[in-house]
């Protein structure tokens, strides 16, 4: 009985406790995402209906909402609200706008993801990685670490260039799979520790470490450490690649892979280069397929989409004449130039380097590896040729130092040979023998531009100078 008593008086409680709350106050309050997460639209939600949601019926959140991010138990912050236009109108210019220039606007409207989830900051992983991006199923997509978004700096843009890339790959993947003949060019060298994979991993001395975390991606016929984690992101990290690098970027990468013994490059006695021409192949067969994929089943030259990518890249993040950035205490300082790795050198200053380079193996058997012009001295460039011993398989070699006075006029150098010439006893023992390169330089003006009428989508991997009184003598080299 007294069990009774007690079920009736709680119930009794419970009734008496609701009654009284309902007579008191109303709970008017509703749960953030069920009718109470409202705002009045603005000038950037006007902006998305008019870029985004109205052409394209993409939906662009960016208002907090954890629910969107998946793994909500990782801390990501808010974007901040006067980057969400910025962010939203280069991937429109890089991204979309590229594509409707060759594929017109039915098809972003038929395969592009259809809503975007902007959060501030990355998301940080257990393993040590943080993650940029991520789709899915080819419906979403989420885009993080935008609060350091600067869209004056090109890097930045070309990162999140890349990720965007990466995400319509996958979409484009899963409509129309890529040949299996892709995954069998690397079969082995997959790994789902890819992220051990980064500088500083490998050795304590920085030039070491380069060669070998290069070594462990490039070297293996991998275009990014990441594309080493399965098929599947390997076949997107090298379209991605292909269209944010541009085809010089491509190139440049092929050109350098070479077989290296410790810190060297191993050669043979006429100082000709050991090619990694494994890597080189497995990189070159992975691009033919994806050329081939793009082109069979889309209908899209990979070319005619990489320039309108570059175009746009170029005008969302102008950077500045070559001339303005070179020079002591600015971006660039020297021009490194190695005609083993470059390709498109003109053939008169190729002529001049040849010659001296035989010059120098029939006068003291020696040979020239390569050459820098360096320009960390107001109104000088130090022409710094660097000579081999071929009795002598791996090594640094040696610098020789010809210093010339220059004056610049608006990007027009002039260049007389200093005289008497405070070059270091190498030079001294060399200029005999290599009087063509020298000549090449001395007494000569030069246009000092960037050489993207040369080598196509370069700016920013190469710089070069142009001779005034010929256009097709020219020479550039990397940054």
């Amino acid at each position: 009985m007294k069990k009774t008593l007690f079920k009736i008086s709680l119930f009794a409680c419970i009734v008496i406790f609701l009654t009284g709350c309902s007579k008191d106050e109303k709970l008017t309050s509703d749960i953030v995402g069920l009718g109470g997460d409202t705002w009045e639209k603005g000038p950037i939600d006007e902006w998305i209906s008019t870029n985004y949601t109205n052409p394209y019926n993409i939906e662009v959140k960016y208002k907090w909402d954890r629910s969107e991010l998946g793994e909500i138990y990782k801390n990501v912050v808010p974007v901040k609200e006067e980057l969400v236009i910025p962010v939203m109108d280069i991937i429109k210019k890089t991204w979309i706008d590229p594509y409707i220039a060759i594929k017109g606007e039915d098809f972003i409207k038929t395969y592009s993801q259809k809503q975007f989830y902007l959060a501030g900051s990355p998301s940080y992983n257990s393993n040590g990685t943080i993650t940029l991006g991520t789709a899915e199923a080819g419906r979403k997509i989420v885009l993080l670490d935008l609060n350091t978004f600067d869209t004056k700096n090109k890097a930045a843009v070309k990162q999140i260039l890349h990720t965007m890339h990466h995400e319509f790959g996958h979409i484009l993947n899963q409509n129309i799979a890529v040949t299996a003949d892709y995954q069998r060019i690397t079969p082995a060298d997959y790994t789902a520790t890819w992220f051990n994979i980064f500088r500083g991993a490998y050795s304590a001395n920085p030039v070491e470490d380069k060669i070998l975390y290069e070594a462990d991606f490039w070297g293996k016929g991998y275009i990014t450490p990441y594309s080493r984690s399965n098929k599947d992101d390997d076949f997107v990290e090298m379209l991605a690649t292909l269209l944010e690098g541009g085809e010089a970027n491509f190139n440049n990468i092929i050109n350098n892979l070479f077989i290296y013994d410790g810190l060297y490059i191993k050669r043979n006695g006429k100082g000709i280069y050991e090619e990694n021409s494994d890597a080189r192949a497995k990189l070159l067969k992975k691009k033919a397929i994806v050329v081939a994929y793009m082109k069979d089943s889309w209908g899209i030259n990979l070319t005619d989409l990489q320039i309108k990518t570059q175009e746009a890249i170029d005008l969302s993040s102008p950077v500045a004449d070559f001339n303005s950035l070179l020079g002591p205490g600015k971006t660039y300082s020297r021009i490194d130039i190695n005609p083993q790795k470059l390709t498109g050198l003109s053939s008169s200053f190729l002529t001049a380097y040849d010659n001296a380079n035989t010059g120098l193996q029939n006068g003291m058997g020696l040979y020239i590896d390569n050459i820098s012009l360096l320009f960390t001295t107001a109104n000088r460039m130090t022409l710094r040729v660097n000579f081999m011993d071929p009795t002598i398989a791996l090594g640094a070699g040696y610098n020789a130092d010809f210093t010339f006075t220059t004056t610049n006029n608006n990007g027009v150098l002039s260049l007389t040979y200093t005289n008497p010439q405070p070059t270091n006893g190498n030079a001294r023992a060399i200029e005999a023998s290599i009087p063509s390169l020298l000549a090449y330089f001395n007494n000569q003006t030069f246009h000092v531009r960037w050489v993207e009428d040369i080598i196509p989508q370069s700016k920013s991997i190469f710089g070069g100078l142009v001779k005034t009184t010929n256009p097709n003598s020219y020479l550039f080299g990397t940054l």
